[in-house]
């Protein structure tokens, strides 16, 4: 969670809005809505650059090493690779193969806090909480963003 607010604080400074969700494991995922001209490329260089800044500004959080047997335990990876043609990722609110049932849920960015449990989010009551907050994930289809403001940002 920590981690999670890391980042969040720099797509704050980029005034990059974003998404937080968990992935029905003991990750979350960020979204950041963009308007649909950008290649794979080009966000996932953008994400490369992010996830450069937040490993070197707060090494006591994350590693780096793409290879899971090279990663320092306790460490959080940013895994801007992910950002490819063909590669999955959980949904949101889809059901995970986890004991207890956890639901991949979008979260609003008080939620997130270090005493966050991703597994208190499961089949038993993900759906009364849709009815509670909504759909939290929507702005991640209805406002898109430029990269180019926020990458200047980034770079002052």
């Amino acid at each position: 969670m920590e981690a999670a607010l890391v980042v969040r604080a720099k797509l704050d400074k980029a005034e990059l809005e974003s998404y937080p969700k968990t992935t029905g494991g003991d990750g979350i995922h960020i979204f950041v809505p963009l308007e649909p001209r950008y290649t794979y490329a080009q966000v996932r260089a953008f994400a490369e650059v992010l996830a450069t800044l937040v490993s070197s500004e707060r090494p006591d959080v994350f590693t780096t090493p793409r290879a899971v047997s090279r990663r320092q335990k306790g460490k959080v990876y940013f895994d801007w690779a992910q950002i490819a043609e063909g590669k999955t990722i959980s949904a949101p609110y889809v059901l995970r193969a986890y004991a207890g049932a956890p639901v991949a849920t979008p979260l609003a960015w008080r939620e997130v806090t270090l005493r966050l449990r991703p597994e208190q989010f499961h089949i038993g009551n993900v759906l009364a909480r849709f009815d509670r907050v909504g759909d939290l994930f929507e702005g991640v289809l209805k406002r898109p963003q430029a990269l180019e403001p926020a990458v200047e940002k980034l770079s002052l």
